[in-house]
């Protein structure tokens, strides 16, 4: 929005400017003489200069571009690792390992008039 701000009265301007401005003129560059408008020398100066910038930020967003390909590829293969993990993850535990059995295959007994004494009420 801002940029129209910007841009739409500059280019009034420049349409206002080139049609007041039809008398040919003589003109030169180094070597190089032709008659023209100053209007359209204008315009085409204006264009020139539209096609540059159009160039100068396609070159600045190529990079980003680029950077966000990779990014986003980056973000597949992590996505692919998620799901696989999930997946893992998602399976019972005795499908891949020995079968659990409900009752201890090792019993522990506490040796003849040892007894476990239970902890003391008295903390303080």
């Amino acid at each position: 929005m801002i940029r129209l701000i910007v841009v739409v009265p500059f280019l009034l301007a420049l349409v206002i400017f080139s049609a007041s401005n039809q008398d040919p003129q003589d003109m030169w560059m180094f070597t190089y003489s032709w008659k023209s408008s100053i209007g359209v020398l204008a315009l085409s100066v204006a264009a020139v200069a539209f096609l540059a910038g159009a160039f100068c930020f396609w070159v600045a967003e190529f990079g980003q571009r680029r950077r966000a390909r990779k990014a986003e590829q980056r973000v597949r293969e992590l996505e692919t690792q998620l799901e696989q993990v999930k997946a893992t993850a998602s399976t019972p535990v005795g499908s891949h390992s020995v079968p659990y059995s409900a009752t201890p295959a090792v019993t522990h007994t506490e040796p003849a008039g040892s007894a476990v004494q239970p902890p003391s009420e008295d903390l303080a």
